[in-house]
């Protein structure tokens, strides 16, 4: 698994990603900026929208073979609209730059999907979902705790640090070329189904298999809340005195890594989906104790139990809609996931910038995204006895 192209598979991601996790604030640059608070859930939304309405098609079109030029489009997408938040301080451009972002960003995580699903080893797809999920979380780490140490050195604050993201794109254009090699090499020794567009009579009949869409709607809820978490986090984490509220992502997030790295290969091994239930509910239970924090302490506390539990259910979904989806499919309905993904970062900030401007407090908006996490877990109480059907049956 520890190819070339796994590699740098993941050093494209963790650029890509890095140029999304420095808009952490951005629902407060809006604010500074004087966007009217009901724009502001709308522009923060409008990125994942269009990746929303366009990541479908793309999935459709996807292939090994092509994934690298996926790659290359969304990079120049991604790197125009970054230069170009400085520039956009009212509502119609700033609504241009965000579709682009989107557009861009959609391409390059549809490229990454197409490629990574198609040469990960059977037995260890959980495993490899949980490393590579590593480079998505990696950057909301760093990047919010760093661009709060970068903010007082930068006369444009929030836009002028988006446009220095930009040149972050650099690497993974010289990645490519290699890359694209080596991906034509092995699309031409692998199977015909995995070289092949599915027709729609199969995509139609695969999302109507069971499992699948509760899994698509799981991750979308599952993201909402991850969502309103992120977006609106900042404020509070100031409101009990935190001197850097981005520490409650670097807490997060070093406690999901941790156990991806440590315990990556026991995902293949044990009751996926019985602990996608159980992980589920468990945060379903700790986001609304967020606003019992009595001071920063207790909330990066609770910050490490939440990055756990978000560490355990990212990659088990992921290995979920691999293990019961058939083999010209697997690209097709990992893009399905996602697109819930897209679904999940436009509904929960729109709806949390829309509860904020009604009267609504962050507390009640992590009631909400708890309720979510609960709902997820039910939704997958069926799709935990199906993994364990396909996975005896595989193994008779």
């Amino acid at each position: 698994m520890w190819s070339f192209e796994f590699i740098a598979l993941c050093a494209i991601s963790t650029l890509a990603f890095s140029n999304i996790a420095i808009f952490y604030g951005f629902y407060d640059y809006l604010s500074d900026i004087g966007v009217e608070p009901a724009w502001r859930g709308p522009l923060l939304s409008l990125e994942p929208l269009t990746a929303l309405l366009v990541r479908p098609f793309f999935g459709r079109y996807l292939t090994l073979g092509n994934g690298t030029k996926f790659i290359r489009v969304g990079l120049c997408l991604a790197t125009a609209a970054l230069v170009s938040y400085p520039f956009a301080t009212v509502i119609p451009v700033l609504a241009l730059v965000r579709v682009l972002h989107g557009a861009g960003f959609v391409a390059i995580v549809a490229g990454l999907m197409g490629i990574l699903t198609s040469f990960l080893p059977q037995n260890k797809i959980a495993q490899g979902f949980g490393l590579f999920s590593i480079t998505i979380l990696l950057p909301y780490a760093i990047v919010p705790p760093f661009i709060e140490l970068l903010l007082p050195h930068l006369s444009g604050g929030h836009g002028m640090a988006y446009a220095v993201a930009a040149p972050l794109m650099l690497p993974a254009f010289l990645l490519l070329r290699p890359l694209s090699r080596k991906t034509r090499t092995m699309a031409a020794a692998l199977p015909p189904e995995y070289r092949q567009k599915p027709t729609w009579a199969e995509v139609r009949e695969g999302i109507a298999s069971p499992g699948v869409t509760s899994l698509v709607v799981a991750n979308m809820l599952l993201v909402s809340a991850h969502a309103i978490v992120f977006f609106f986090m900042r404020d509070f984490a100031l409101g009990l005195g935190a001197a850097n509220p981005g520490m409650f992502f670097t807490c997060a997030n070093a406690a999901t890594i941790t156990l991806r790295v440590t315990g990556a290969r026991a995902l293949n091994r044990i009751d996926q989906g019985g602990t996608l239930v159980r992980a589920f509910f468990g945060l379903g239970v700790l986001l609304p104790l967020f606003a019992l924090a009595g001071g920063p302490g207790i909330l990066w506390g609770m910050a490490v139990l939440y990055g756990t539990g978000m560490g355990l259910t990212m990659p088990l979904i992921n290995a979920s809609m691999i293990t019961i989806s058939p083999p010209r499919l697997k690209a097709f309905n990992a893009n399905l996931i996602m697109v819930a993904v897209d679904a999940g970062f436009f509904a929960g900030p729109l709806l949390g910038g829309a509860l904020l401007a009604g009267g609504w407090t962050r507390p009640g908006l992590f009631i909400l995204g708890g309720g979510f996490m609960a709902t997820a877990g039910l939704l997958m109480v069926p799709v935990a006895r199906r993994m364990r059907q396909t996975k005896a049956e595989a193994a008779a």
